[in-house]
């Protein structure tokens, strides 16, 4: 029981930050789950990926409200990030605990640093020339990630919304955080059909990353956007350093 509540509260604060920075939750989740709570990483990761799905729901529901939400990118950018969510998800039976730990952290240092050198001016929008389609194909990339390593994508989505689309930080942040949850729903099939979803944990870890995820997002239009872009960054780093240890120790 102890395990249990440990789990809730854990959730909890992961779902304040995944609501705040757009990550889906899975780059802090899939440490958590492993590292604390022991759980196999292939287990950890579909479990990330329900609570993916929750914070997404309860995140989204309060960003389309304050019309942040970009529906048009939502719709294009999601027919090709559940295609490498999918394939992704079926190949991962197929990779090590190891393997996955170690792409884990590259893409999470990747990310933290596209984020520090991108823009930071709220109104600078505008993006790429044929930005559309320049970003559906790094939406399968995306996708790819929310498969294999449990995160919702949103370590991408956001730096593609941002630096391809051209779309402010707290606009990026949250269309990113609606579109982790469709990825995620797709990319949990493959370890369902597998049996890689510890059942009995999913309540409690959902219903912590929902109860967050509600808090952060009534706190989001509070912060700065330079401030979610450092926090965004600093975990991102520190979440990297943690998988390193972890693959390297075995």
């Amino acid at each position: 029981m102890q395990e249990y509540a440990l789990l809730l509260l854990l959730s909890a604060a992961v779902g304040v930050l995944s609501s705040i920075l757009g990550l889906g939750g899975g780059v802090l989740l899939v440490p958590i789950f492993t590292l604390i709570l022991k759980l196999p990483i292939h287990q950890a990761v579909a479990l990330s990926l329900c609570c993916v799905m929750a914070t997404s729901v309860t995140s989204a529901a309060k960003y389309l409200k304050s019309n942040l939400v970009d529906l048009k990118a939502v719709l294009y950018l999601e027919t090709t990030t559940i295609i490498g969510s999918y394939a992704a998800g079926s190949l991962a039976g197929y990779v090590s605990e190891q393997g996955i730990a170690m792409v884990f952290a590259v893409i999470l240092v990747f990310s933290a640093v596209v984020m520090l050198l991108g823009r930071s001016d709220a109104k600078n929008a505008g993006g790429i020339k044929n930005a559309y389609p320049v970003a559906m194909g790094a939406s399968v990339f995306a996708g790819g990630l929310v498969g294999l390593l449990g995160v919702g994508g949103g370590i991408v989505k956001v730096p593609i919304l941002q630096l391809i689309l051209g779309k402010p930080v707290k606009e990026a942040v949250a269309t990113s955080t609606m579109m982790v949850g469709i990825s995620a729903a797709v990319g949990v099939i493959p370890y369902m059909n597998r049996g890689d979803v510890p059942v009995e944990w999913v309540p409690f870890a959902t219903l912590g990353t929902v109860a967050g995820a509600f808090l952060g997002a009534r706190v989001f239009h509070k912060i700065e956007s330079l401030y979610i872009k450092i926090v965004f960054a600093a975990v991102l780093l520190y979440t990297a350093v943690t998988m390193i240890l972890s693959a390297v120790r075995g």
